[in-house]
């Protein structure tokens, strides 16, 4: 039998979601957002999708793996002011925490990024996000990924691929094909899954459609994130978000002592949120 990924209703609660991770290393959360906020957020992105000059990070290794046919955004709280609202969805934030709280007291944003993978383009190569930092070795996964659906979103125009149970696997197994599921979700759905679990963004075999969805991540707050939120988003913007979204964003100073750590991101040997007050 073909594996499968549980599908949860949009009123699930934190513990809900926490019980499908931990058994299966992911989650779909359906109609987790409105449409209202869906098609607000797609708007924002419209103009600034139309003017991508394609996949160039400085890298060709890294831009075979982001996609050739792919757009991307980052920077969307200066960008697209509706990323806030999903960035501070408390499913995604709790569960993050709860997940990570092992290996970490806080969290901060690993990446809010919009992936829009064009007709033609080919699935990602099978990973795991934790190894990002293949030099960790902590005692559970690193990170917590999310993709909201900002389109319909259908195996053959690029879901993602996850594979269920990877997170009890060990590092060097890889799955059958009929291990691999290929994500379905409507329009403000999300797929909530651990750093642990094997997963790509799927091949888009249409001629005209594009799969629009948006990434957003959330790491330990020791760790130095993908998005470089400090350059991509200017301070007079932070300063006008929510106090949590600042934290998430990086302005928080990261406090251990609890747990028998340190701290870490001082701006000037105090709080960064100095800078926002």
């Amino acid at each position: 039998m073909s594996a499968q990924l549980t599908h949860l209703p949009a009123d699930c609660t934190v513990d809900d979601v926490l019980d499908v991770s931990e058994r299966d290393g992911g989650v779909i959360v359906h109609g987790l957002f409105s449409p209202v906020l869906v098609a607000r957020f797609n708007a924002e992105l419209e103009p600034l999708l139309d003017a991508h000059g394609g996949t160039n990070s400085g890298s060709d290794a890294s831009d075979d793996f982001l996609g050739r046919k792919t757009r991307r955004l980052q920077g969307l709280a200066a960008k697209a002011p509706s990323f806030v609202e999903i960035l501070l969805e408390p499913r995604f934030v709790n569960v993050a925490e709860s997940i990570l709280e092992p290996v970490s007291p806080q969290v901060i944003m690993n990446n809010g990024e919009v992936i829009d993978i064009g007709p033609g383009e080919a699935a990602q190569p099978l990973h795991r996000d934790d190894d990002a930092w293949n030099f960790a070795r902590p005692t559970g996964p690193m990170i917590v990924n999310t993709i909201t659906a900002l389109v319909d979103i259908t195996p053959e125009l690029g879901g993602t691929q996850v594979v269920p149970g990877s997170h009890r696997w060990d590092s060097d197994r890889m799955p059958d094909e009929s291990e691999i599921v290929a994500c379905t979700m409507t329009a403000g759905s999300a797929l909530i899954f651990r750093g642990d679990t094997i997963h790509a963004g799927g091949a888009n075999t249409t001629t005209d459609s594009r799969r629009r969805a948006l990434s957003t991540g959330y790491c330990c707050g020791w760790l130095r994130p993908v998005e470089n939120s400090y350059t991509n988003i200017p301070v007079d913007v932070i300063r006008m978000l929510p106090r949590r979204a600042q934290e998430l964003l990086g302005y928080q100073l990261y406090d251990a002592s609890s747990v028998g750590g340190g701290y870490l991101g001082y701006h000037d040997m105090g709080d960064p949120m100095q800078l926002l007050t």
